[in-house]
C-alpha cells in the first residue's frame, strides 16, 4: 500500500500519510508521491479543499533520520534537494496551491510534519497533539527556520528551535496557529465540516482571497493594492459572482461554474 494515500470524493480531495509503522516519517519515496499530489491538487478543477491527515495515532513526526543519513553518506547537501523547497519537495507553497488546505493533526507533530501543518490554511488538533522541532539535537538546521515569524511570535520560534522542546495543542490555539483543539473521535468530522463550508463558497473568490494572504506580507501597502485589484476585480466581474448574488436573492444554493 502506498505511503500517502489520495483519494478524491467530489470537491475534496483526501491526502493520509500511511507510513504508520515509522510514525509517518517522511522518507525519500514519499517525498515524491508528496510532490506528485500537490501537483494534481493543483491542477485538477474539480477539486476545492484538501484533507490532509494522518492513517495512524501520530501525524507526522519528520524527515527520516535513517534517510537522511544514508544519503548524506552519498552525496553533498544542497539547497536544490531540500525536501521542503528544492526541485522535488512535499511543500504546497512551493506547487503554488491556491486551494485551501485543512490539516487534521493526530499525536506527535515534528520538523518537516509541523511544515505541513503551518503551510495549511485551517489547522485542527487534539488535546494530545504535541508540536516539536527537533532537527538541532542532530546539527541540522531547521530549513524553514527563516519563515516561522510568519506563523508565531519569535519568542515561541527560538524556544522550540534552539530546546528542541515539544509545545501542546492548547498552547499554540492560544496564539491563534491552531484553529481548533478537539477530542481524537471528532477530529475527521470536524475537518470535513470546514471542508464542506470552503466548498459552499465561491470557488474563485476563495483562491483569490487565499492568493492575497501568502503573497500580502511581502509587499508594501501601495503593491498589496495593485495585486488586490489584479485579483479581485476579475472575481467580482465573473459570471459566479452574478451567480451568488441571485441565489443569495432567490434563498437557494449558488452554482459554481468557476468563470
Amino acid at each position: 500500500m502506498s505511503k500517502v494515500l489520495y483519494d478524491k470524493d467530489g470537491p475534496i480531495a483526501r491526502i493520509t500519510l500511511n507510513r504508520p509503522e515509522a510514525m509517518n516519517a517522511i522518507d525519500f519515496e514519499m517525498i515524491q508521491l508528496l510532490h506528485d499530489i500537490w501537483e494534481d491538487f493543483k491542477g485538477d478543477d474539480e477539486l476545492r479543499v484538501a484533507l490532509l491527515k494522518s492513517s495512524s495515532e501520530n501525524f507526522c513526526v519528520g524527515f527520516d533520520i535513517a534517510s537522511i543519513a544514508a544519503k548524506l553518506g552519498q552525496d553533498k547537501y544542497s539547497w536544490d534537494k531540500s525536501s521542503m523547497f528544492g526541485e522535488v519537495n512535499i511543500n504546497p507553497i512551493e506547487h503554488g496551491v491556491q486551494k485551501p488546505i485543512i490539516s487534521a493533526i493526530a499525536g506527535n507533530v515534528n520538523g518537516a510534519g509541523l511544515w505541513l501543518v503551518l503551510a495549511s490554511d485551517i489547522r485542527l488538533a487534539t488535546p494530545k497533539s504535541a508540536f516539536g522541532l527537533g532537527e538541532v539535537r542532530i546539527n541540522f538546521p531547521v530549513e524553514f527556520t527563516g519563515l516561522l515569524s510568519r506563523y508565531m511570535p519569535t519568542s515561541l520560534a527560538s524556544e522550540m528551535l534552539y530546546t528542541a522542546r515539544p509545545v501542546g495543542a492548547k498552547r499554540l490555539y492560544d496564539l491563534g496557529i491552531l484553529n481548533a483543539v478537539v477530542e481524537a473521535e471528532g477530529l475527521q468530522q470536524a475537518a470535513e465540516a470546514y471542508a464542506k463550508d470552503i466548498c459552499a463558497g465561491g470557488p474563485l473568490a476563495v483562491r483569490a482571497m487565499k492568493a492575497l494572504l501568502q503573497k500580502g506580507p511581502d509587499l508594501d501597502y501601495q503593491a498589496t493594492l495593485k495585486l488586490s485589484d489584479s485579483l479581485i476585480t476579475p472575481v467580482v466581474n465573473s459570471l459566479d459572482t452574478m451567480e451568488g448574488i441571485q441565489a443569495f436573492a432567490q434563498k437557494r444554493r449558488p452554482a459554481w461554474q468557476g468563470k
